[in-house]
């Protein structure tokens, strides 16, 4: 199935689930909600629970509606389009546990692997300001050193340091410290300081990253890894950058998913 069948089909369960979700189970009332999915004995998706975000309408119609027998029904629905959708995500039922549903503006839905709570108050807040100042950097960086013109990189995370390379010479070198990580697979992200894989020294420089933000508030900062879509490892690494007055966040792609390093005293070789 190319991308083509894919988008269609995602477009067409969506379009079914929508429905359902506004006849059903009061979508007008509130704007995400989280589908755990498990199999059962047979190997067969079964819905393990159901969270509702983001509520913006009548509170009261919402608990009710989600908490009577009206919602039995509709479960193996739910329970059967999240395994189809993460078909077509490519990943693996058993790894995501599930999946997000978000209502749109316009009343349509999207859908995220994964069980993808909303952003804290104060992220979801600065966020469009923090990517935009963040892809200001990256853009300053690129027209001084163009990182992304050159044909190799080299990181030391236990070094803390990066260098770009072309036709096999250094020419950018910067402290690259480690701040987390996001895996494909799981759809889900990792601060640095919390991987139980790197030498400590590389631990702790990634934890003071986290340490040093003065919004204590953020439950992404508490939490040690948490399902995520690219996006938000995206802000979360602004939210860093733009806190530590760094340099940029450099993302550097691997099988199992992405590395985001945060860059500083980025300099010629």
């Amino acid at each position: 199935m190319d991308r083509a069948e894919k988008a269609e089909m995602r477009a067409e369960i969506l379009g079914e689930i929508g429905a359902l979700l506004h006849e059903q189970l009061a979508a007008d009332e509130w704007g995400r909600v989280l589908v755990e999915v498990v199999r059962d004995e047979r190997g067969e998706p079964i819905v393990a629970g159901v969270d509702v975000e983001d509520i913006v309408g009548d509170e009261a119609k919402v608990d009710a509606v989600f908490g009577s027998e009206a919602m039995r029904p509709v479960l193996p629905v739910l329970a059967k389009a999240t395994e189809a959708l993460c078909g077509l995500e490519d990943v693996d039922l058993d790894d995501v546990r599930g999946g997000t549903f978000l209502r749109q503006p316009d009343g349509a839905f999207v859908w995220l692997p994964g069980l993808v709570h909303m952003p804290s108050e104060s992220l979801d807040r600065q966020w469009d300001e923090l990517v935009a100042k963040l892809r200001a950097r990256m853009q300053a960086l690129e027209a001084r050193f163009g990182l992304s013109r050159h044909d190799r990189e080299d990181v030391d995370v236990e070094g803390q340091t990066i260098v770009f390379s072309s036709g096999g010479q250094p020419r950018v070198l910067a402290r690259a410290t480690l701040l987390g990580t996001y895996s494909r697979r799981s759809r889900s992200f990792a601060w640095g300081g919390y991987s139980k894989d790197l030498p400590e020294a590389a631990r702790r420089a990634s934890s003071e990253l986290v340490d040093g933000l003065p919004d204590r508030d953020m439950w992404e900062i508490s939490t040690p890894v948490f399902p995520a879509d690219e996006p938000t490892a995206w802000a979360l690494g602004a939210l860093v950058c733009e806190s530590l007055g760094a340099d940029g966040v450099h993302c550097s792609p691997r099988d199992e998913g992405l590395v985001f390093l945060l860059l500083r005293d980025v300099r010629q070789a």
